[in-house]
């Protein structure tokens, strides 16, 4: 049996245990080379735009392998490579994409999966799994061959930053133990570590460029054309010859940075090391075009950089980017930093990228306050009372009618809350002015929000996130750091699920006791059940208000019932009013006069903000709901069911969760964040119970959502459902997603009449 190895992202980082696995087994087996401009020809053999051009790349790796003949591809699935934090979704959901891409069969792909989060049995044994997969019978052996592969992946990190070798070298050479003195550096990272500030250390510094990205990039066809160029000007910095330890010291200064992602947390402390130990005189971020982590941490980058004086050039490249473009580029950064001279700490130095950048007022001060907890009044600008609480208004983000069960819990404990206003093209406008380029749209309206409330009052601002595979977990803090560079003294506070109690339920407490102080238990429990149960009651109206928008005689009655409902349970001071104003929006709704038809059954997937924000999906339910086809729009995804599944965990949605993840395992069988996931699932699902089409909605560079939508053309094509898939951004318009909803609904149409007619003649050949 011979294996293939395609050389795209984990295996840059992973390369050695990779090759010592499948050495220590016996098995044959050939890697691809490094890509050539030869593979930016075969990218289409991803089946979706979407995915980063180092997932594209892999297809076209994993394709040349095929056609060599080999006789199945080994792409594990690399969840987590430390036991804090995760690696990046597509480095978890690469195996699957390529397996649904490739229409690969199950014996065509080997993809055991690394885990350390996890306990070692579990992940192990998929690749006790993925030896017998590949010929060997003896577990013990198998199991002695991962041990040696660790082993080898931690002692090439090792030599790789004791002598300064890149990466590429022992990729190249195949060679990464007992290392022979040519392949020691002379130049390399111990020289850098070693440098004695007496003996002209700072010249040598001004001298040297750190290149910084992703070794899948940096190693690759672009970073050659980069690092070629750059060294004729002096030394050139790697991330691999930067020591974990030194990372992880400066990842430390931010608050949580160790549950960063492993390889954007080592580029990240890398940086953060080099510049605050004047250890370069210049960097290049390189990032590939809708990078997800790269948008979280190059806020952090350019900040620290502007602060001492450290030019920076952030160089993003697609399967569009040329090496002239590249060449061109670098000379422009080159000629700018020769022109500057060196910059002094403290001054703003020429950093150079798409966006916009802001001046840096308030910058660390925000950074201390975040990474300490501290929100003294003098510092944040809001003042509390006695007990505790805030006495200034509370900003809350929120999202679509979120904001009344928020509301009312803030009623009930005496806080001051302020809800943004109607979203708005001017909120989005303002807050794409501060957004990170290749950011998701909901950080972009989150941003305006918080910008609106500020304007409101509100020095203080909560938000719901949970730090894990997603970037949400890193808005707050993120925003609060943009925020503060452009002069708003503003404190976000993120709020995570309390449980499990004995890890987390301290911070949950004590981050809530700084917003309400400490109420009675009877208020909380008040407080509390009137919030949920005005959210459930608000999620029921909106499914009752689906049902009839499709069958209604006249369009617009049922969304005009609705939004009086709105008013009244917002208005309703306790749980009875609440039930009886829920109640009287039931009786009326049954009264509407509805047409006999049967409706087209369509299920919304996707990411959960654009799913339910009908400002930022362009009202996506109001449009099918009211096309001439008659369409029932079906979700599942809305906060009474998120709240149950991920924060009270009731069996009920444990239930339902769980039949979802198993109808997406024989197609994505590894969380890769977000909701990615359980899009696959919902669609399989939603051909299993007689839907006529799935819609699956995404914001721009959705990282787990792209994952999904990439394995969703397979799962369309095998199950016979038809599925949309819509990312939607700032520039996405509402005339043109109503044209793609009408040509999508049309052809369920056109199915399901064709369909019919075929059931006609069958039962017609069955009477005769």
């Amino acid at each position: 049996m011979q294996i293939g190895v395609p050389r795209a992202l984990s295996f840059y980082y992973l390369f050695a245990l990779y090759r010592t696995f499948l050495g220590e087994l016996g098995v044959r087996f050939i890697e691809t080379p490094a890509s050539t401009a030869r593979d930016l020809d075969n990218l289409r053999l991803c089946p979706t735009d979407e995915p980063c051009i180092s997932v594209k790349m892999a297809f076209a790796h994993g394709a040349s392998l095929l056609s060599k003949g080999v006789d199945a591809l080994f792409i594990p699935s690399v969840v987590s490579l430390e036991p804090d934090n995760y690696c990046c979704p597509k480095m978890m959901g690469l195996p699957s994409m390529v397996k649904a891409g490739l229409e690969l069969g199950d014996s065509q792909i080997i993809s055991p999966v690394i885990d350390l989060k996890d306990h070692p049995r579990k992940w192990e044994s998929t690749w006790i799994e993925a030896g017998r997969k590949m010929g060997i019978a003896d577990d013990s052996r198998i199991r002695d061959a991962l041990c040696k592969g660790l082993a080898a992946w931690k002692q090439a990190e090792h030599d790789m930053h004791r002598f300064g070798i890149s990466l590429r070298r022992l990729l190249d050479r195949g060679q990464y133990r007992n290392l022979p003195g040519d392949m020691v550096s002379r130049e390399g990272f111990s020289t850098v570590c070693a440098w004695d500030e007496a003996s002209g250390a700072q010249s040598r510094a001004v001298d040297s460029t750190a290149v910084m990205g992703h070794a899948y990039l940096i190693h690759d066809l672009f970073g050659d054309t980069i690092i070629k160029y750059l060294s004729d000007y002096g030394q050139v910095i790697l991330p691999e010859m930067i020591p974990r330890d030194k990372s992880r010291e400066e990842l430390s200064t931010i608050f949580e940075g160790e549950k960063m992602w492993t390889n954007e947390g080592h580029i990240l402390g890398s940086c953060l090391y080099l510049i605050r130990n004047r250890k370069v005189g210049r960097i290049v971020l390189v990032t590939a075009f809708a990078c997800g982590p790269l948008s979280i941490i190059e806020n952090y980058v350019f900040s620290e950089a502007e602060r001492h004086g450290i030019p920076v050039l952030y160089l993003c490249v697609d399967e569009h980017t040329g090496e002239a473009g590249l060449i061109t580029r670098l000379e422009a950064f080159m000629d700018s930093c020769r022109s500057r001279g060196s910059s002094r700490p403290g001054e703003t130095a020429g950093c150079i990228k798409h966006c916009k950048l802001d001046s840096p007022a308030g910058l660390q001060e925000g950074l201390t306050q975040a990474a300490q907890g501290q929100d003294s009044a003098a510092q944040t600008g809001f003042a509390r009372s006695t007990s505790g609480s805030v006495q200034s208004p509370v900003g809350i983000v929120t999202m679509g009618r979120l904001d009344i069960s928020l509301s009312a819990l803030m009623r009930e404990f005496g806080v001051e809350a302020r809800i943004p206003k109607t979203l708005s093209e001017d909120m989005v406008n303002a807050g794409r002015e501060l957004a990170p380029e290749f950011i998701c749209y909901p950080m972009v309206v989150l941003l305006g929000q918080m910008r609106a409330l500020i304007e409101q009052g509100a020095s203080l601002i909560i938000m719901v996130q949970g730090k894990g595979k997603c970037r949400l977990g890193w808005y707050a803090q993120v925003m609060e750091t943009i925020l503060r560079r452009a002069g708003y003294p503003v404190r976000v506070l993120a709020f995570d699920s309390p449980f499990p109690l004995r890890s987390r339920g301290r911070e949950f407490f004590s981050t809530w006791k700084r917003i309400v102080g400490g109420p009675r238990l009877n208020t909380i429990i008040r407080a509390v059940a009137l919030a949920l149960q005005k959210q459930t009651l608000v999620d029921r109206s909106q499914d009752v208000l689906r049902e009839v928008r499709a069958l209604e005689q006249v369009r617009g009655a049922g969304d005009k019932r609705y939004n009086e409902f709105l008013m009244e349970i917002d208005r309703a001071r306790n749980m009875a009013e609440a039930r009886r104003a829920f109640a009287s929006y039931m009786r009326d709704m049954k009264t509407i006069l509805r047409v006999e038809h049967e409706p087209l059954k369509v299920l919304l997937a996707g990411e959960i903000y654009v799913i339910n924000e009908p400002f930022v999906n362009k009202d996506v339910e109001k449009t099918l709901g009211s096309l001439e086809q008659r369409v029932r729009v079906y979700r599942t995804l809305d906060v009474t069911n998120w709240l149950n599944c991920r924060i009270f965990r009731t069996p009920g949605a444990i239930m339902e969760y769980r039949k979802t993840v198993d109808a997406a395992a024989g197609y994505l069988p590894v969380d890769v964040g977000g909701h990615g996931q359980e899009s696959v699932g919902e669609a399989v699902r939603a051909s299993m119970s007689g839907m006529d089409g799935v819609v699956h909605l995404f914001p721009f560079t959705c990282m787990p959502e792209i994952i999904a939508q990439s394995i969703l053309v397979k799962v369309s094509q095998d199950l016979d459902i038809p599925v949309l898939s819509l990312m939607v951004s700032e520039q996405t318009g509402a005339a043109g997603l109503r044209t793609r909803l009408e040509a999508f609904c049309d052809l369920l149409e056109g199915r399901r009449k064709k369909l019919g007619q075929s059931q006609i003649s069958k039962e017609r050949m069955a009477g005769t």
